[in-house]
């Protein structure tokens, strides 16, 4: 049990956060619609209700990660400037990210049914009374 747990913690916390949560996010927001660094910033936090800080250190490094892997396409708003850089989901990131969440999946489920079952250890008996 105690792995079980520890790789429920690995999804949120430490470097799975970054090498694991914030691609499948930033993957899923993309297949929704091509969006720029801070507006995919602004969309996590918003998803997540600001539960996983996230911090232009993070994002920006992973997006070029992302894209030199061919998982997404960044093209400049402005061709002849530096402007913001807009990012599309290619069809290898489409893949990556339904690879991603088949794996993600139980233990998403294992964090789910930990809360439920500790919300209802906690509070389930004060209702009653």
């Amino acid at each position: 049990m105690a792995s079980r747990k520890a790789q429920a913690d690995e999804v949120v916390n430490g470097p799975v956060k970054s090498k694991t949560l914030f691609p499948v996010l930033i993957l899923h927001l993309l297949a929704e619609r091509p969006d720029h660094g801070s507006g995919i910033m602004s969309r996590i936090d918003d998803l997540t209700r600001n539960l996983l800080a996230v911090n232009t250190n993070t994002i920006y490094p992973l997006l070029r990660r992302l894209e030199e892997r061919g998982f997404i396409a960044g093209e400049w708003e402005h061709p002849t400037k530096r402007s913001r850089r807009f990012y599309t989901i290619t069809e290898a990131g489409k893949s990556r990210l339904q690879r991603i969440k088949t794996g993600m999946l139980p233990y998403l489920d294992l964090i789910s049914a930990s809360i439920d079952r500790l919300r209802r250890e906690l509070y389930d008996g004060d209702r009653a009374a």
